[in-house]
């Protein structure tokens, strides 16, 4: 099972591109191996959290982003060939938009800009998009996909009122 033998903290960038689109990225491996994403992944080891989402969006899909906003901290769990996975991801928002640079090729399948109402990403990616209000998929289509797939999703609520955008900064409460 590797790397996901344990409870894994990721970290990703919904991150707007030209002309009202939103950045995907086609996974290569890991429990959503095959299906657009987001740009994303692993924190690493003393990584703060805003950082690991900047730098997955540039290894993924060459974006520089500079301010982020904290959108939604999820807890996800379900099977793949390799056993179980328990995966909590931080979504940032980034404030900016920004372009895939012309010949990048990240450490991904493809990277598309593409308005959301035009792809079908992974059922964890349509929620994410739209709890941060920048889609609109069916929530029952997501629902039974991902129950098709035995995923459990959980968005835990949290409220940054009054503590400006930093993760260190989570308070629990309402949305």
């Amino acid at each position: 099972m590797g790397d996901y033998a344990r409870v894994t903290v990721a970290a990703l960038a919904i991150v707007p591109g030209p002309n009202s689109t939103i950045t995907f990225v086609e996974q290569l491996r890991g429990p959503f191996s095959g299906h657009l994403l987001l740009p994303g992944g692993k924190v690493d080891f003393g990584e703060d959290l805003a950082e690991a989402a900047r730098r997955e969006a540039l290894e993924e899909a060459g974006c520089v982003l500079d301010e982020l906003s904290l959108t939604g901290v999820y807890e996800m769990r379900g099977p793949w060939a390799q056993g179980d996975y328990h995966v909590v991801m931080f979504a940032f928002r980034a404030e900016q938009s920004a372009v895939v640079p012309e010949g990048f090729h990240g450490d991904v399948g493809k990277i598309v800009q593409v308005p959301w109402d035009t792809v079908r990403p992974h059922p964890t990616v349509m929620r994410i998009l739209n709890d941060a209000g920048v889609a609109g998929y069916p929530a029952s289509d997501i629902e039974t996909a991902l129950a098709a797939d035995r995923i459990t999703m959980t968005c835990h609520p949290f409220s940054l009122a009054g503590l400006g955008s930093s993760p260190s900064s989570l308070v629990p409460g309402r949305l």
